[in-house]
Parts: structure tokens; sequence; C-alpha cells
């Protein structure tokens, strides 16, 4: 009908005799006399503009050839590394499944990492597909267990799980199985699996080099990978990068992606042209990777993206920056980690004063370990520039007064439906403040996913409980982060601080911690600082010659002020008794001036004996520190505010406790205290008086 068309705008009377030939000619003549070279266009079961956008807008010919594979029953490994575009692609291979190849979206089921890469799939998912999109599942591990057995993460969530704990890997377990049909005769068992999966075709996976044996095994399971029969199999399509597994303290194994080929039969295919990096931040990551064991690109070298190629070899900053020169630069410090702190402001300061249009929100420090990052901080908020600390440990999200809040107001409307329009309407009516900012960021994700559409409250109410579980603030300001939590991050500028790279952690192979210096290296878009402290750093030494690296010379610092020297310690559900309120009556005053405290209200610190109590600035005791709280040693306690306020009930606690307790639900405060070195001649602690500590606001902490 289009060339029908097109035909007719130029030539009506031609027009008509290609119709009267469509009905009159077998096909293959037809195509010959109208339509000739274009047999394979029209093979494809979509518009050109679909192919155009699934497939043609991809202009890496490795990409291409991925997402447009039309092998069936052939599974796919795809060794992607660092700024290679491999979200992209497993994003369009499940668009041209679905556009191209007509397959069911109901019938396509995507794994990422965790929540935050979830959302991302299902965004650019939607822009490519719109929605169809809300048809392909997209979970997490975790979320499909969840699902297969049942069980819910609001449960969860009120019992304060943490994530990582070893209820939540039990369910894996269990989902497997499940599967399996363990327990079960063979043909109840294919039953089961058939029912669980029924409908499923295709599985894609997304960063493969971080599952851990229990996701091994609940993948192996989803997939039927031991199944005899072939079309009880899914096609597996996992995107990896065994240079990049860098989670092994926590379950991890980069085992499972090397054995991936024999597991599934599926040879490797490859995706090595960076998008991100400038020539000679790559050449430098690649030379540090490079001495690693084992490693499955080893001869598939990391390369600029074709298109860039002629670029400067420092990006835009080779001219911007008469002294770096767009180089990587090594920054030695001669002392401490205050030192390094210094150093590394002092060099984004310079960078700074070249840039017009610097935005700190660009910008990350990044550390092996958290202490590092702490002078940093410190150096921050003395000179007033914007700072966010990446903190491992939010307070439980699911517990937060904030969330409670909208929680109630969910479970009070007389509507069981809900819209993101009804979300926002509440979002709207709530004071300001940094946790109900998180939660515009989650009415934001929900929307991403289900757009304008009605659903249940309950639904909701799930979804939010696992999207707390990992939720993770927006960029506001400098953002300080463990290498570990900046993984999936990118950056203009990158300053990676030394200390501690030579540690080895639980389960961690000999090449873990090159592997985590190179995921930090690789973070960096324009820009790479890395300091090197007194000691040698073990992964710099490769770059001594390297025409990618300048050494700089050691900058001339200034005393440092002793503010430097502090230390920040924001306080968990753990880190505080959580009962204190509780134990006293609903109408007693605790109650009133807990309520009327907000995150950043300044507090005070006293201790008559141990534990620590909390008192606002009224002298109202309003928390107590749990037994088991340590504060830093050698360092006293010289400031404290409100971080957050959560929320606690009498059901939360052990049985033989919930008697003794005087009200059902009360709130919780958590402060975040900040300690200095203890003065050498009388200086008074929060640990020997009762005092004001003076306060502040961290505001984007």
């Amino acid at each position: 009908m289009a060339e029908y068309a097109q035909r007719g705008l130029a030539d009506m009377a031609e027009a008509l005799r290609l119709s009267l030939d469509y009905f009159a000619l077998g096909e293959t003549e037809f195509l010959r006399r109208w339509l000739p070279d274009r047999g394979s266009e029209l093979s494809r079961q979509t518009t050109p503009e679909s192919w155009r956008e699934i497939v043609e807008s991809l202009k890496n010919p490795a990409q291409r050839a991925l997402v447009a594979d039309t092998r069936d029953n052939t599974n796919v490994l795809v060794l992607a590394g660092p700024g290679s575009g491999k979200t992209r692609v497993l994003v369009h291979r499940i668009a041209y499944l679905i556009q191209v190849r007509r397959e069911n979206p109901r019938g396509i089921l995507a794994l990422a990492y965790n929540r935050h890469a979830a959302v991302e799939i299902r965004r650019r998912l939607a822009d490519l597909v719109g929605d169809d999109s809300r048809g392909v599942l997209v979970l997490t591990c975790h979320a499909m267990a969840m699902r297969l057995v049942g069980t819910s993460f609001s449960e969860r969530a009120e019992r304060a799980e943490r994530p990582d704990s070893e209820q939540f890997q039990e369910i894996i377990k269990q989902a497997t199985a499940l599967l399996r049909g363990e327990g079960l005769e063979t043909d109840e068992a294919e039953e089961t699996r058939s029912r669980l999966l029924e409908g499923f075709r295709w599985i894609l996976v997304d960063e493969y080099q971080d599952i851990g044996h229990e996701e091994y095994d609940l993948i192996s399971a989803l997939s039927g990978r031991t199944q005899s029969d072939d079309d009880s199999k899914l096609t597996m399509f996992a995107v990896g990068d065994d240079d990049q597994n860098i989670y092994a303290f926590k379950g991890s194994s980069v085992k499972f992606i090397r054995n991936f080929e024999q597991d599934y039969q599926a040879k490797p295919e490859y995706l090595t042209d960076n998008y991100r990096s400038t020539r000679h931040i790559i050449e430098a990551s690649n030379a540090v990777i490079k001495p690693a064991k084992n490693r499955l690109k080893d001869d598939h070298e990391i390369r600029i993206n074709k298109a860039r190629s002629k670029d400067p070899l420092g990006g835009q900053w080779a001219k911007r920056d008469p002294v770096g020169r767009g180089k990587v630069q090594i920054l030695p410090v001669r002392g401490d980690p205050i030192s390094q702190a210094q150093a590394a402001m002092h060099e984004f300061r310079r960078l700074q004063s070249l840039a017009e249009d610097w935005d700190w929100s660009g910008c990350a420090v990044l550390a092996r370990e958290w202490k590092y990052l702490e002078p940093v901080r410190s150096i921050c908020e003395l000179e007033g520039i914007p700072v966010q600390m990446a903190n491992e440990n939010l307070p439980s999200i699911w517990h937060l007064r904030e969330t409670q809040s909208l929680l109630n107001w969910l479970r009070k409307r007389d509507s069981r439906l809900i819209r993101d329009a009804g979300l926002r309407s509440w979002h709207s009516q709530q004071p300001e403040g940094p946790w109900i900012e998180l939660l515009q960021q989650a009415i934001e994700s929900h929307e991403l996913e289900v757009g304008s559409a009605e659903v249940p409250v309950d639904t909701f109410i799930e979804w939010l409980a696992e999207w707390g579980r990992e939720a993770r603030k927006r960029q506001r300001g400098l953002l300080l982060s463990t290498a570990h939590r900046g993984k999936g991050l990118e950056f203009d500028h990158v300053i990676v601080l030394d200390g501690g790279w030579d540690n080895e952690g639980r389960n961690e192979d000999s090449d873990a911690s090159r592997r985590l210096y190179y995921v930090s290296m690789t973070r960096a878009r324009h820009s790479l600082g890395l300091v090197s402290l007194d000691r040698p750093n073990p992964f710099q030494s490769v770059l001594q010659d390297s025409p990618a690296v300048i050494w700089r010379e050691s900058a001339d610092l200034s005393p440092p002020e002793p503010e430097l020297a502090r230390r920040y310690r924001q306080l968990s559900l753990g880190d505080v008794y959580l009962s204190f309120a509780g134990n006293e009556s609903a109408n007693h005053r605790i109650h009133r001036a807990i309520s009327k405290l907000s995150p950043g209200d300044p507090l005070t610190v006293r201790q008559q004996s141990e534990p620590w109590e909390l008192l606002d600035l009224r002298g109202v005791v309003v928390g107590r520190l749990a037994m088991s709280f340590q504060p830093p040693v050698g360092m006293v306690c010289t400031s404290a505010s409100v971080w957050a306020i959560a929320t606690w009930k009498r059901s939360y606690s052990d049985p033989e406790y919930q008697a003794k307790l005087k009200c059902d639900m009360w709130e919780v405060v958590l402060p975040e205290l900040i300690f200095e070195p203890s003065a050498p001649h009388g200086r008074r602690s929060a640990r020997t008086s009762t005092h004001q500590i003076s306060s502040h606001k961290p505001g984007t902490s």
C-alpha cells in the first residue's frame, strides 16, 4: 500500500498498473517487476522507520549484528567492555524481538543486577517500543525469585531485613528448587516448571559477571540448561565483562561468566568500542587491567569508537588544560589521607578554573574505603562546595517517617487504585526534605514503568518496598563514593584516591583489587586523576612509561584545617535503642518533641553513663543510642543533627518485650554524628559532659 501511494503521487496510471499486477501475477514475478532488490526489506515484519530506529541507529557493526541476529535457539554471550553500549545492545535486542521478530513481549524475561539497572532498561525500552515494553518482565534475580515462591517485599521490609541477608538468598534457593521440581516425580516436576514459565521463550541477563552461586542456579533453572527436551529451554542472551567482576565479597564469582561458553554452548561475541572515555583514559585503563590473569578479552583490547578516532587523544581537555593536556594524571602526595584529600580538591579547583561550564554534579571522588573520603567531605563543607556521600547504608527507606506517611495516605484512600498523577499530587503537598525528594525519585521511576495506567494500591506498595531496597539519591554535587558503589555510573571528571588497594577481601582472588581499580578508572569521560601516596600504588607502576599518562609534581598544599580530621557517622536502626520512645505512653512529651524534628535539625548529645542520649534544643531527651554503638577511637563528638526519623511498632519488637511497651507505634531519631580528634588540653566532649553541640545542616550529605 505504501508503494502504491508513493507511485500514485508521481504517476496515477503506473500506480493502477501496479495494483492490477498485484492481483494478476505471482509473488515472485510481482516482486521482480515492481520491487527489485528489496527482498530483505520486505521480509522484515516491521516498518522501515522501526528498523532504522532499532537496528540502523546502531553505528557499530558488532552491535547491529548482535541485535539483528536471526538465529533460533542460539545462546549468546556478549563480552562488553566499559562504555561499549552493552545496555543499549540488550535493550535494542529486546526491541528487535518484539518489533521485528514479532515475539510476544510477555515471552521475554530480562534480569538486571539491581533495581536501578532494571528501571533504566525499562526506560530505554519504552522509548523504543512504547506500550509494548510493559509486557516485558524486567526484574532483579531477587524479585523474580520472590514472584516464583509468592512472598512479599513489603512483608520483609516491615521486618527491616537487609537486601543481602541470608533470608533473601534462601528465597532464591527456594525458587530454584521449585523450578527444578525437587521432591516431585518427573512428570509433576515438568508440569510445575511449564506452569511457572508458561509462555516464556527468551531470557536476557545483564551484568552476568556479577552473579553468585544462588543466582547462577536460578538462571540455570529458568533457562532449562539441564533439561533434556530442547523445546523446554529458553534462549539465553547474556551480557557481561569479567574484567568488571568486583562483588566477590557479596558472593559473586567470575567463574560463572568464564564457564558460560561450556554451560550454554555459546561462542562469545565482543563489544570493545568505548563510547565514553578519551583515548588516553582508555589506554591507561587497558594497561592497568592487562596483567590480570585468565581474562576472556585478553586478545580483544578496548579501543575508542570509530566516530571519535580522529579526536585529540585527550579529548576536549587536550587544549583546554595546559598542564594535564588531557592525559591521565598521577597526583603524588607526601603525607596522609588528609593530604591526599587536599590534593584531590586542589586539582578539581584547578580544573574548575579552566571551565566556564563546570558542574560539580558531573564529578566524583572514588576510593577503596569510606575513611579516605571523609576529609574530602570536610573540605567541601568548609569551602561551600556541594557534596554528596553515596553512602551504602541508607536508613531503611520503608521505615522512614515520609514513607510511612505515604503508605498511610494510600491505605486510607477510598479507591484501591492509584495513578502516578495521584502520587505526584500527594508529593506536592509535603514539606521539602531529603527523604521527600527521594520519594519523588521513586514516583518518577514508577511512572517510567507503568505510565499513566491505574494500578492497585497493593501493587504499588509492593513495588515501593522493592525499589527502596536499592534506592540511590540523585546526584546534587560532587559525589564521594567507594569504587564498589560507583559501578555502573559515569562522570565527566574523576579522581581516584590511594589507600587500601592492596587489601584482599573475603572470597576475592588476587586480581580482585586490580579489577576494582580498573572499574574506578573507566568511570571517567573527560579527565582522570590518580592520587599516589608515599608508598607505591600496586597498579600505577604499569603506567610509568605510558604516553597516555603524565606524572605531576607534588602540589604545594597549605597546612590542613583541624576540621579535616573529622569523621562522620550516619547511624542506622541497629545503632539506636529502637524501643526508647515506645517505653513511654502516647501522650508523653517525647512523642511531641520527636514529631517536631526534621532532617538537619540540630541535636545535643549527652552521656551520663553508657549509652549516649540525644536531646533536642529544648532539652527533651528524644533518643538513646544502642549499647553496642562504638564511637571512633580517640575522637570526641563535636556536632550532631537529625539524619532521619524512622517509625517503629510494638509488633516489630521481640515478643518478650512487647508487653512492656506503652504504645503501639512511635518514632525513632536517627542522628548524624561528627567526631574530631580528642584535644590534649582538657577540651570538653560529649563523652564527659552534657552540652550543646554545634549544629550543622548537611543538606546534600
